[in-house]
């Protein structure tokens, strides 16, 4: 059995009792495994293993694919779940900050300031990019309302990164499709950015040690929020995470995937073989192979099924 065949998406303990499971076709309840165990019951709700046998005495486990597929299904609806709960507090915060801006007298928001111009926007941007003391998380889409410069505004100072800083970039997958995207990306990881590219990345936004964040009401940038209210820095903070869990590395000029690279990744997930991917799309084994290889890189996934799985997993296919 492959380790890690689960691919991550349960707990460790619930991993090696699957891989029992798997090897020995059945377990007895209360004899061979406790039927109480935490392991058994994860595997058990999380619906890749089920009782059977006379008197449902036997714990027998779900075939790997239909597992993962499971699996797949759970973690992507609760991603999407949290996602859009997290989305709605976001055209909450949205809609009461334009009744704000319709009528000046009110009350000002909490916690909220609002940035209305580009120059304002990007000093800011820079003031707090630069100083991070322990963990800064920047999102960047690829709307701008002027052609970027040629130059990276934003790098991690080395005296922060020195003092032990973390710099985490995440980039719009369509920054790696043209030379300026790419050139951006590459100069924020040599200069000490953690770099990492998802499908979308809905609007820019920079979030200092869970203290401040600047944040654009709109994909392009402006106007921009500068927000310290603690409730709404701590569903930043989550809204992010979420965005980073479901990213890839990128390094490499082959991140996102070609659409060829997608379609052997699909047919991966699917079970095929070489020779069947190859026959299907019209392409040499070896070339099958290549995207194989670039793609289990690209993702980080240790087996090839897994490759089909994590790819999609983050929407690629």
């Amino acid at each position: 059995m492959a380790e890690n065949s689960l691919a991550g998406l349960v707990s460790p303990q619930a991993q090696a009792l699957y891989d029992r499971l798997t090897s020995s076709g059945a377990l007895e309840l209360d004899v061979d495994v406790d039927g109480d165990a935490p392991e058994t019951l994860e595997l058990l709700s999380m619906g890749v293993a089920f009782r059977g046998g006379e008197g449902d005495a036997l714990l027998r486990p779900v075939g790997i694919a239909a597992a993962l597929r499971t699996l797949l299904d759970r973690e992507h609806a609760e991603l999407t779940g949290r996602q859009a709960r997290l989305a709605a507090g976001w055209r909450a915060l949205a809609a009461r900050w334009s009744a704000h801006d319709d009528h000046p007298a009110s009350a000002p928001i909490s916690g909220v300031q609002v940035i209305p111009t580009m120059a304002e926007a990007a000093a800011k941007a820079v003031e707090l990019y630069a100083a991070g003391t322990r963990l800064v998380r920047a999102a960047f889409t690829i709307a701008f309302e002027t052609e970027p410069t040629p130059h990276r505004l934003l790098l991690p100072p080395p005296a922060a990164l020195e003092g032990g800083a973390r710099y985490l970039g995440l980039y719009d997958a369509a920054y790696s499709n043209v030379p300026w995207g790419r050139r951006l990306m590459s100069d924020s990881a040599v200069a000490g950015e953690t770099v990492r590219m998802r499908r979308a990345i809905p609007t820019k936004m920079i979030l200092v040690d869970d203290a401040m964040a600047l944040v654009a009401a709109t994909a392009t940038g402006l106007p921009a929020l500068l927000v310290t209210s603690p409730d709404l820095l701590r569903m930043l903070a989550d809204w992010f995470d979420l965005m980073w869990r479901d990213s890839v590395d990128a390094e490499g000029e082959d991140i996102p995937l070609t659409r060829a690279q997608r379609r052997v990744v699909l047919q991966l997930a699917a079970g095929k073989t070489d020779e069947q991917i190859a026959h299907e799309t019209g392409i040499s084994v070896r070339t099958v192979r290549r995207h194989i290889a670039v793609a289990m890189s690209a993702l980080g996934a240790e087996t090839r099924f897994a490759a089909g799985v994590t790819a999609s997993r983050k929407g690629w296919i």
